[in-house]
């Protein structure tokens, strides 16, 4: 497995887009496909926030996505965020998420940030055991989400 940023593999843009908006769209109202797509494609830079990553398989398939953004939870002030962390099903528990994790936590670092928060509805234990530190629990957009954040 090789994690890269979207940036080296633009072809690769509208499969995260896909996975996004099928797995978080109900959180933003309005969003659309084209829009979430637009957003994705806004998302390729490599020297600053925002950044995407991919992961690419021994075959150079996608194999998860995550990336590092600015104001996920809309009113919060903190910043950066680590988010849209998405491994298919038939590609998890292989260590995917994982290693994407780090990527954007190393590009974090390297961009002079000290601390990473993100949410998640699903993957509070995936995110303790990579040494995330639970903040607060909370109703998001009808959700239940759990915000965490990580000193770098």
């Amino acid at each position: 497995m090789k994690i890269v940023p979207l940036a080296e593999r633009p072809d690769l843009a509208e499969q995260v887009s896909a996975w996004g908006f099928d797995e978080w769209g109900h959180l933003n109202q309005g969003q659309t496909p084209q829009t979430r797509l637009a957003e994705v494609r806004g998302e390729m830079n490599v020297d600053r926030v925002p950044v995407t990553f991919v992961a690419l398989g021994e075959d150079g398939g996608i194999v998860g996505t995550a990336a590092l953004i600015f104001d996920d939870l809309v009113g919060d002030p903190r910043n950066p965020w680590l988010a849209s962390v998405y491994v298919p099903p038939e590609h998890r528990k292989k260590g995917i998420a994982s290693a994407l994790v780090r990527a954007v936590e190393g590009k974090a670092r390297e961009l002079g940030y000290a601390r990473l928060y993100l949410f998640t509805t699903s993957a509070p234990a995936l995110y303790a055991g990579l040494g995330w530190r639970a903040l607060e629990q909370r109703d998001y957009r009808g959700e239940h989400i759990q915000v965490m954040d990580k000193v770098l």
